[in-house]
């Protein structure tokens, strides 16, 4: 059985799921604050021998209640091997968010340390006041057993919002599996600190991939727990103080190859706070190369 391969494929499709995870983390602790300080399903940096990439281009729209505006997203996103053991991941996204447009990037990079150990760090930065102005990831990844199946990591997560108020810092603790057939299961613990306020909170989640490379894969995610505050342009009728609720999201994704080297992308989102809720669709084509 070749885990690397398997580890490679399967986790790109599960962090596929959050994409444009990095990105579109708002400031202020947006619809999911910190379910992005942590890659989903520890992403590997081998990649298959003859396939050195992959491009998604689609789009997104979202419902939601309590008065907000919908929302409407543009995005093209993709990885790429640079060599064996150095995955490049990237993404431009254009999003229309509580009356708000504005323009997000981001650049992520995972690296082979040894056999047993890899690493990713990334940055984004985004054009609207829902958007961070900033944002920075790096991660530790270590395998484990003589099968390398299991996967732990440690992950930092720091973030600035372009309000010029808010501020950010997650720290991310996950475990994975990589079944030998054809699954991966992940979860973990984030805890985050917002200022100003120095507001506290803890967020579980729980993603399940399945599925084989070039054929299909499907995708499940859930998170809950503590925000700190909502995004900027949110508006909130009347419920608390704003400050420091629960929230619970949602995510589906199936992967589909029609050919050898492409194929479509469709995913549904919900997410649930005191103040409002948001449901999504998402679709996308991609081509690997």
């Amino acid at each position: 059985m070749n885990t690397s391969l398997l580890r490679s494929s399967l986790a790109l499709s599960a962090a596929a799921l959050l994409a444009p995870a990095m990105a579109q983390t708002t400031a202020a602790s947006a619809a999911a604050p910190v379910t992005a300080a942590e890659p989903a399903a520890a992403p590997a940096a081998d990649f298959e021998p003859g396939q050195r990439g992959r491009v998604d281009i689609g789009a997104g729209f979202s419902s939601l209640t309590g008065g907000n505006s919908n929302w409407n997203d543009e995005f093209v996103r993709g990885h790429v091997g640079l060599k064996p053991g150095t995955v490049l991941n990237w993404e431009l996204s254009s999003q229309h968010h509580f009356d708000q447009r504005g323009t997000v990037g981001a650049l992520s990079l995972t690296q082979t340390l040894s056999p047993w150990w890899y690493m990713s760090v990334g940055a984004s930065s985004g054009s609207a006041d829902f958007q961070n102005k900033y944002r920075g990831d790096i991660a530790i990844y270590r395998k484990w057993t003589e099968s390398q199946q299991w996967v732990t990591g440690l992950a930092l997560m720091k973030s600035a919002s372009r309000d010029g108020i808010h501020r950010d810092t997650g720290i991310t603790a996950s475990l994975a599996y990589y079944s030998a057939n054809d699954w991966v299961g992940e979860g973990g613990v984030v805890y985050n600190k917002s200022n100003p306020g120095s507001v506290e909170g803890y967020r579980g989640f729980a993603a399940l991939t399945m599925g084989r490379e070039k054929q299909h894969y499907f995708t499940a995610r859930i998170d809950h727990g503590k925000e700190g505050y909502l995004p900027t342009g949110a508006i909130a009728n009347g419920a608390g103080d704003q400050v420091g609720f629960q929230s619970t999201e949602l995510s589906l994704q199936w992967r589909q190859w029609l050919g050898k080297d492409w194929g479509y992308l469709v995913g549904g989102q919900f997410y649930r706070n005191p103040y409002y809720n948001r449901k999504g669709l998402s679709a996308a084509v991609f081509f690997d190369f």
